[in-house]
């Protein structure tokens, strides 16, 4: 899978917006800000590599903090944009999977 950036249009943030974002980010205060009111990216990252499902939380949380910030994510895959529930259904189907084979590892069948 290709790389995948979470940004939102330039704004004026608010302190709680910054405050989750950098909890979810770990960015600094200031990079937060400035991220935020530049509309440059808060998550810049490839889906599947070691620990995807951290990696799925983090942009999950982030999606959720941008939507409850009122505001509307912008993502784009490979450079591409996409929706934010279509980042949502690939994580979902991702996991759905990782399930189908844990099952069948247990089952003797992978």
């Amino acid at each position: 899978m290709s790389r995948v950036t979470i940004s939102i249009a330039p704004c004026d943030p608010s302190v709680s917006l910054v405050g989750d974002v950098r909890r979810i980010t770990n960015l600094g205060v200031l990079e937060v800000r400035r991220r935020l009111s530049e509309g440059e990216p808060l998550f810049d990252q490839e889906l599947f590599g070691n620990r995807a499902e951290d990696v799925f939380a983090k942009a999950r949380a982030l999606l959720s903090a941008i939507e409850d910030g009122g505001h509307q994510p912008l993502v784009a895959e490979a450079g591409r944009p996409i929706t934010p529930q279509t980042l949502r259904n690939i994580f979902q189907a991702s996991e759905d999977e990782g399930e189908e084979f844990r099952r069948l590892d247990e089952l003797g069948h992978a």
